[in-house]
């Protein structure tokens, strides 16, 4: 992780702290008798928009293809459960359930197949499925719950949390015939709380073992365990890839946890990139997280739905939320479940247990970057502990011990920057905040015992161009000397000023170094940025 990391959640300090929506805007809602629970959506061959979601009742398949007037057209009960989950393939809906009840008159159904194809009938085709599973350890068991369910771009279905073995994630084949899947494989060793797969990579979220599990399941009935990686509050939830496969973002299902983002290119050196919360509230829970392009979109139960900017995984930005469930807030088990935000229209869609199905506008705006260096003006070397202040946020952050800090926010405004350090010339500049972009201002703190000499040197060199590939040129009042550093104050080289060229003597790999040029008593440091 980087030493220093603060996202400046500008919004606060303009008043909007109470708001409770940003870029984000309300369609409609429908309301249900019966709580809801989990969220997907299909899209018809037409183009026809629906949700699906679930009740505690059973399955909602509402059209939204009109976002201001969703329609409700068909409603399959189920038995009753506070937890299902839904996915397609092709025009087919899969369902699971998870709890049951002794009273429970509609019996646990293992699979439910709904055919979307009769959405327009008078009466839904749909069909359930109870298969008996053989488990690793050779025991029998038929299928009547499962927790969570994911259909891959393959075509094949992994039922996670199952009532099966331990629960790790059960694999059929629906490409081959939709409407009668096929049993065809089992990871197990551990419990499987939810899940998502892409090119027969299961990322699996051990919930219990506060872990993600990375499995190998291009061989259905002998999955290998790839790598595990341990989540920030211990409680894995869910965990969903990048569209390149590179990045890895989960939540942790408990109050005040993260959305956190690693880098799983190489799964035997996973890294931590960043973390982030919500800004809607303290404590809130943190539920699904699902990739969208660059964007993260992920449900908190009493804080709503959050869009995070993840162009840039090592820094991550909130530029949008909307609140769902404005009646509760903190460390509780209410409000929003799930949000889908695959439509082609870009909808959103939303199911809060309370209130219902959301339809929502998002306006996906970039968030605005920066990479801030603060190092000695005279020597160049990097100065932690500097208090770096955006004045339109009114937040501080902090370098670290090499120099370095980030932030990031929604807004693309002229901010204005001040860096203090005891001992050190105050800093006070404009900043242009960019959308997209991912900035480096460098902060030269000047000594207050080198004042005069710094005085003297700004208007007698000048060094271009600046970046460079290693050969730039000087423009000086005399000859001198020179001596280039790397961010630790390290002496790399040093040569003279005689032509006022310099070709530096060695390859050295692209980023920020600083070159110290020095005339009889007179000195000054520029930071030198090297293109690869």
């Amino acid at each position: 992780m980087r030493p220093t990391h603060l996202v400046l959640l500008l919004f606060l300090s303009l008043g909007l702290s109470a708001q409770t929506s940003l870029n984000i805007a309300l369609k409609s809602q429908t309301t249900y008798l019966n709580d809801m629970n989990d969220i997907w959506g299909y899209t018809s061959a037409s183009g026809r928009e629906f949700a699906l979601g679930g009740t505690t009742a059973g399955v909602s398949i509402v059209e939204v293809t009109n976002p201001a007037s969703p329609t409700k057209k068909q409603f399959i009960q189920g038995p009753y459960s506070t937890w299902r989950d839904l996915k397609t393939w092709d025009h087919y809906a899969y369902v699971t359930h998870d709890n049951t009840f002794a009273w429970n008159t509609v019996p646990d159904h293992g699979l439910l197949i709904i055919d979307l194809d009769s959405i327009d009938n008078a009466s839904p085709t749909y069909k359930t499925m109870n298969p008996i599973i053989q488990t690793p350890l050779g025991s029998m068991d038929t299928l009547q719950t499962a927790h969570n369910i994911y259909s891959d771009e393959n075509g094949y279905a992994y039922l996670f949390g199952a009532n099966v073995g331990n629960g790790g994630a059960l694999i059929f084949d629906v490409a081959t015939d939709p409407w009668n899947p096929t049993y065809v494989g089992i990871y197990d060793d551990y419990y499987f709380h939810d899940g998502m797969v892409r090119g027969d990579t299961i990322w699996g979220s051990a919930v219990y073992q506060g872990k993600f599990v990375v499995v190998d399941a291009s061989v259905k009935d002998s999955t290998v365990v790839l790598a595990t990686h341990g989540t920030p509050n211990a409680f894995t939830h869910n965990s969903w890839i990048s569209d390149d496969n590179s990045v890895l973002f989960t939540t942790d299902e408990i109050g005040d946890a993260f959305l956190t983002a690693y880098d799983v290119s190489d799964l035997a050196n996973i890294t931590e990139l960043d973390r982030i919360q919500t800004s809607l509230g303290i404590s809130v829970i943190p539920h699904n997280a699902h990739v969208y392009d660059q964007w993260v979109v992920t449900s908190y139960y009493t804080a709503g739905v959050q869009i995070v900017d993840a162009k840039y995984p090592e820094l991550l930005v909130e530029v949008g939320f909307y609140d769902t469930s404005p009646s509760f807030s903190g460390n509780g088990f209410y409000g929003n479940w799930g949000a889908y935000p695959y439509f082609e229209s870009d909808a959103i869609i939303c199911s809060d247990i309370e209130e219902g199905l959301f339809v929502l506008e998002p306006t996906y705006k970039e968030a605005s970057r920066v990479h801030v260096v603060v190092y000695d003006s005279i020597t160049g070397a990097p100065l932690s502990n500097s208090d770096i202040v955006f004045d339109i946020a009114s937040d501080t952050l902090q370098s670290s011990i090499d120099g370095l800090a980030n932030a990031g926010t929604h807004l693309s405004v002229l901010d204005s920057i001040s860096v203090k350090l005891a001992g050190f010339v105050t800093h006070k500049s404009a900043f242009q905040w960019q959308a997209g972009v991912f900035d480096t201002l460098e902060v030269a703190l000047l000594n207050v015992n080198n004042v005069g000499i710094q005085d003297a040197a700004h208007s007698a060199i000048v060094l271009q161009p600046n970046p460079n590939n290693g050969t730039f040129q000087l423009t000086s009042v005399e000859d001198g000397a020179y001596q280039l550093m790397d961010g630790s104050g390290r002496r790399l080289e040093e040569g003279l000023l005689s032509k006022h060229w310099i070709t530096l003597k060695n390859k050295y790999a692209h980023g920020t170094y600083y070159l110290r040029v020095q005339w009889g008593s007179q000195a000054k440091t520029f930071p030198v940025m090297l293109l690869p």
